[in-house]
This record gives C-alpha cells, structure tokens and sequence, in this order.
C-alpha cells in the first residue's frame, strides 16, 4: 500500500530533479550525448567481436579506438555537410526571397481575395536571410558542443576499466554488486539495441529519401537526408517535421507548387511506410515504454532541454524506466510507464 509520506517524498524528490535538469542543462545534455556515443561505440566493438579472428587476435583498446575514429569520422562528415550548406545558403538566399514573393502573389491571384495581402503585412518583415543566419548560429552553438562530448566520451572509455572495481567497492555484498551490475547491463543493452535499430531504420529512410530529392533536382539533397536522419529520432513529430522542411523549401527554390506537391506524397508515403510498418515491426520489444508515455516524454524533455531532450527522449526514458524497476517502492511507477506492464 502507497503512504502519503511515500507520495510526499517522491514529489519533493522529482520536483529537486526537474530543477537540477533544468539548470544544470549545460553540462547534463553534452554528458548524456558522450554517454550514449558511449554506447555507440560499445555496440560497433561488440559488432567486431562476432567476426571471430578479430575477436580472437586484435586487443579491445584497439577495437574500440577503431570504433571511436569511426563516431568522430562520422560527426566530422556531418560538420562539413552543414557548414558547407548553410554557407551556400547565405550566398544565394536571395534567389529564395524573391520565389517567396512569388509564391504569395501566386496564391492571391489564384484566390482572388485579399487574404494573401493581409498575411503579407504580418509577414513584411519576415527575411528568409535572417531565418538562415538564424539557424547557422544555432547549428554554430550545437556543433561548438561537439567538442566537449568528445572530451567526455574520451573520459568515459578511460574510466571503464576501473568501474567494475568502483562499483565492489560500493556494493560489497555480492547479490547487491549483482542486482547493480545487471542494472547497468540491461540499460547498456536496451540503450545499445535501440539505438543500433533507430540508427539503421532512420539510415534506410535517409537514404530512401535522399534518392527523391535527386530525382526531383531539390538544392542540398545531402543536408535534407541527413535532416531526415537526424529527425526520425525524435516520435511522432519528428518525421512530420522531416518532410515538411524540404518540401517548403522545394517550394522556394523552383518558385511553384509542384515539386513540393510531389515530395509531399513520396517523402510521405516513406515515412508513412516505414513509421506505420517496418519501425515497430524491427523495434518489437526493444522499446518497453507505452506510446502515451513515449509522447509525453517527448513533450517532458522537449520542455526542458530542447530539441536535443526530443531526440534524446526516449532513450533517457528507457534509463529511468529501467532504474525505477530496480527499486520495491519505485516499481509500480515503472509498471505504469512500461508497454505491457512487465518490467523483469
């Protein structure tokens, strides 16, 4: 039976953990990235290890600076692909400007009445240059952070070793060593796997999705797939917002309707497709959270940390999850939260 106190306590508790999340977002959100780059790169060595002669004959301090230059490879790749885009962006926005003008004249023409006009006095001061610099300057500040995730993720794999060791000391008793290291193990393992099945999933969208946009001759089809990646990590919202950015900026770049049109339907019927079939049907029970819960984690982290908490959602959840089962007066919470109820 639930006490007051027990109620009590663990309102005070949440609501202490809601403003150190808050506040201490500057240094929690590159730490949790570093930590789940961890698991990354942990995931790509185990991946080594089903190759027999490299599990048998290449060191693990080697396999894992393998899988880490791969991470840093790959987050290098992204910083050239935004950079590069953004600075065409800036030398061409113009040409984007004048197809918006167009674009609004097209639909007051068609219409025949005076919405259009009106929408153009809110939108008088509304600069597509001044949207870009924008959201270069946003990107500046995410990728500046890149920086000390990989600081941290260097730190992370030189503290390995010595974790085990760390955690005996704290848990001296070996059922309570054991129920603590078969935590960390089931949170790196459902961590690792959603985040191996995500990657691939969204990489095969990206991809699927980067073929439509050479076929339909958009501008930057790299940064659209890559957007698409990056995206679909987010539930629900994220791939509708993936395919409504390139297909307004189809808009803008040929000055007509058509093409987006066409990317609206195609880049759709992917997502639709694929989100509807193919992801649940390869995340099965990888994800024991229930889809009430994956949305109001998305609109929990979404508020507190941002676009990166909505990528950054369901993993976290899965985390707490995990660590809310361990614990007698915790684990009805866990119960709620999870997909079916079983949490063992």
């Amino acid at each position: 039976m639930i006490k007051a106190g027990d109620v009590a306590n663990f309102v005070i508790i949440a609501f202490a953990v809601v403003v150190i999340l808050v506040l201490g977002r500057p240094l929690l959100i590159p730490l949790v990235i570093a930590m789940l780059l961890w698991f990354i790169v942990k995931q790509i060595r185990f991946s080594l290890d089903k190759v027999g002669i490299i599990k048998r004959r290449i060191p693990g301090w080697i396999k894992y600076l393998v899988s880490f230059l791969v991470i840093v490879g790959v987050l290098n790749f992204v910083v050239i692909i935004v950079y590069s885009n953004f600075r065409h962006l800036l030398e061409t926005y113009s040409k984007y400007q004048e197809n918006l003008n167009r674009l609004i004249q097209s639909i007051n023409d068609r219409l025949n009445i005076d919405l259009m006009s009106h929408l153009q006095v809110y939108m008088q001061d509304f600069e597509i240059g001044s949207l870009i610099f924008t959201a270069f300057n946003l990107s500046t500040l995410l990728l500046s952070n890149l920086t000390m995730v990989i600081v941290y993720a260097v730190f992370l794999f030189l503290e390995e070793p010595a974790f085990r060791l760390k955690l005996q000391k704290l848990f001296p008793q070996n059922e309570q060593f054991s129920n603590a290291f078969g935590t960390l193990k089931k949170i790196e393992y459902s961590v690792g796997r959603y985040l191996a099945v995500k990657t691939m999933i969204s990489l095969v969208t990206a991809t699927l999705g980067y073929i439509v946009f050479e076929l339909v001759g958009v501008d930057f089809p790299v940064f659209w797939a890559f957007l698409i990646f990056v995206l679909n990590f987010i539930p629900a919202l994220g791939s509708i917002v993936a395919t409504l950015l390139p297909v307004a900026f189809s808009m803008l770049q040929f000055g007509h309707f058509m093409p987006g049109l066409v990317l609206l339907f195609s880049v759709g019927a992917i997502q639709f497709f694929i989100g509807n079939f193919l992801d649940p049907k390869i995340m099965g029970d990888n994800v024991n959270l229930s889809p009430l819960v994956i949305i109001l984690s998305l609109a929990f982290w979404g508020s507190i940390w941002g676009i990166t908490g909505a990528i950054l959602s369901v993993p976290v959840t899965v985390v707490v999850v995990i660590i809310l089962s361990k614990f007698p007066k915790t684990q009805p919470i866990a119960i709620i939260l999870s997909g079916k109820g079983e949490v063992g």
